[in-house]
């Protein structure tokens, strides 16, 4: 605790000083640590400054907890460690400690260095040990009402803060005045950081007291236009019919934004489509107002873009059975046994193609680039009048056809490898998935939807990310997109042997490129920052050359007393 009496060093000094008026005999304090924190005389120079080698009979004050009288300075027992011993400046000591609870925080000494001082010190030496206890007990009682002032402090600090994270703005009144303000009910009231709060608008919160204990909406006008708040009131003692009340204010506007945040993340979980950037919502309107059509979709995108967690987003949102659903990846089959696998066997009749298998359903066509003349042919005859061929008779069957391809399919047209009909056919609703890199805003949303599906799957205990993750995966352009993403987040998540996925468990490729751009904005231009390390590195220096603290105050182009200041506020006594 002997840093408390560091952060009262001021009072302590003036005391030290009245001491040595009154007895005419100089004083000294030091904390725990034996760092001189006030003195009077020849001592006064030596403050802020290490008693090394000079501390023996503090030390032994401090360990034992009890007052030490020393009448023949360099010749007791006690002063047998010090390099002054039988050679002491001092005529005689007497010292006590200064204790909070029992627990020794540092000493208090008186001290002769002149005969007459000697006299005084022993002339009376109960009296002066009596009032030297009592002086001791003075500088705790300061010292525990710096400690309980800065609890309060630190308790204060802890209610703003929780009040100030709320998302519901407060205000105190008492007598129609605004006694507190938190920083959600300034933004809300448009008032800034330190802006008085108008009393006009506070009026308006005033008088309330007999609303509904439920709340109500109320319109405040606050000067260039209207808004309506959702308002509680709280009277503060209700016995004593106090005027004093707390009015918590809500924005009827934010909460309808929460409400469609958890709706879209409700339907994001639901059918994969994850994301709320403006890009991924346009995708979710145009598919959501064709979901109870038929019309073809074309959706094409780069690799692991979530072309095919769009088709499925389709299917799900026209509440279509999961069975009816079926992507085929056309590049894996023979352009005979696609054919087959589309349009059925027309030797055995029994053998259904997908086509007539989805009547009412979906049906997924990926890499639609690859497939052939043929296929081509009789997929734009199937789009032109959708009927299949069944035992010699024309079928009508209704089948979404959805198109997936990561090629520019246009090029393929003017190449002669895709059919130019085709290609208007397939691709009525033309849509275009946008890679990771364009679409930041989902990449934590992505990351947590993946998480989540990892510790379902997992019998460990459940995982969540650290708060530093959000800067690693959006630091990072993924190339390879939700896929890359998702295998990311896979390893970290089988990596991390701890409930916390944090920075050190991602790939070091995505850590190289994290740590690339950190370095990149890292530059600090905090003054006391700056100046602390500079410090730091000038003790370090002497430290390492066998030379003293006070050496470093040359390099530093500053006095001793300001260098040893500045160790002691920034806390750098062991450099």
């Amino acid at each position: 605790m002997y840093v408390e009496l560091r952060e009262v060093q001021s009072t302590i000094q003036q005391i030290v000083m009245a001491i040595s008026a009154v007895l005419k005999i100089e004083v000294e304090v030091a904390d725990a640590d034996l760092f001189r924190i006030a003195g009077t005389g020849l001592i006064k120079q030596k403050i802020w400054k290490e008693m090394s080698g000079e501390d023996a009979v503090y030390r032994q004050c401090v360990e034992r907890g009890k007052t030490i009288v020393i009448d023949r300075p360099g010749f007791n027992d006690i002063c047998t460690s010090c390099p002054h011993f039988g050679n002491c400046a001092e005529h005689g000591e007497i010292c006590t400690p200064i204790k909070i609870n029992q627990q020794v925080i540092g000493v208090i000494g008186l001290i002769a260095f002149s005969v007459e001082q000697r006299e005084k010190l022993f002339g009376d030496i109960d009296a002066n040990i009596y009032f030297l206890k009592k002086m001791a007990d003075v500088i705790a009682t300061k010292v525990n009402e710096n400690i309980i002032f800065r609890q309060q402090l630190i308790a204060e600090k802890k209610i703003s803060t929780l009040v100030n994270c709320i998302d519901m703005g407060l205000l105190m009144l008492n007598h129609g005045e605004c006694e507190f303000i938190s920083k959600t009910a300034r933004k809300m009231l448009q008032l800034g950081e330190n802006e008085a709060a108008n009393p006009k608008i506070v009026a308006q919160f005033t008088g309330r007291k007999h609303i509904d204990p439920n709340g109500a909406i109320v319109w405040i006008d606050l000067g260039s236009y209207r808004k309506k708040f959702f308002i509680t009131v709280h009277q503060i003692d209700v016995l004593e019919k106090d005027e004093a009340e707390v009015v918590l204010i809500e924005d009827p506007e934010h909460i309808t934004q929460i409400a469609t945040h958890i709706t879209i993340d409700k339907q994001n979980h639901a059918t994969g489509l994850i994301g709320s950037s403006t890009a991924i919502l346009n995708i979710k309107q145009i598919l959501l107002k064709i979901k109870d059509e038929s019309i073809p979709i074309l959706i094409t995108g780069e690799d692991g873009t979530g072309k095919t967690f769009a088709a499925h987003f389709v299917h799900t949102t026209a509440n279509k059975p999961e069975d009816m659903y079926r992507k085929i990846n056309v590049s894996y089959y023979s352009e005979d046994d696609l054919n087959q696998l589309l349009f059925g066997d027309r030797t055995n009749p029994s053998k259904k193609g997908y086509l007539e298998k989805l009547d009412g359903g979906t049906l997924v066509l990926d890499e639609i680039d690859r497939i052939g003349q043929s296929t081509q042919l009789l997929l734009n005859k199937f789009l032109s009048d959708k009927l299949i061929e069944k035992n010699g008779q024309a079928m009508k069957v209704n089948v979404r056809l959805i198109s997936v391809t990561n090629k520019n399919l246009m090029d393929f047209v003017q190449r002669g490898r895709f059919r130019q009909d085709l290609y208007y056919k397939i691709g009525v609703v033309p849509i275009f998935m946008p890679p990771l890199r364009e679409r930041k805003s989902d990449i934590m949303m992505l990351a947590d939807y993946f998480l989540n599906l990892l510790n379902l799957n997992a019998e460990s205990v459940r995982k969540t990310f650290a708060r530093q993750i959000q800067d690693v995966v959006g630091a990072y352009d993924w190339p390879g997109n939700i896929q890359e993403l998702y295998n990311a987040v896979a390893y970290a998540f089988s990596v991390s042997d701890e409930p916390v996925i944090r920075v050190e468990h991602f790939p070091d490729y995505l850590l190289e490129k994290y740590h690339s751009r950190m370095k990149q904005s890292s530059q600090n231009f905090n003054l006391q920052t700056i100046e602390r390390d500079t410090i730091k590195k000038a003790l370090i220096k002497v430290k390492s050359e066998g030379k003293k603290k006070e050496e470093a105050a040359a390099l530093l182009g500053i006095g001793r007393a300001t260098l040893f200041r500045k160790i002691s506020e920034y806390r750098l006594n062991n450099q």
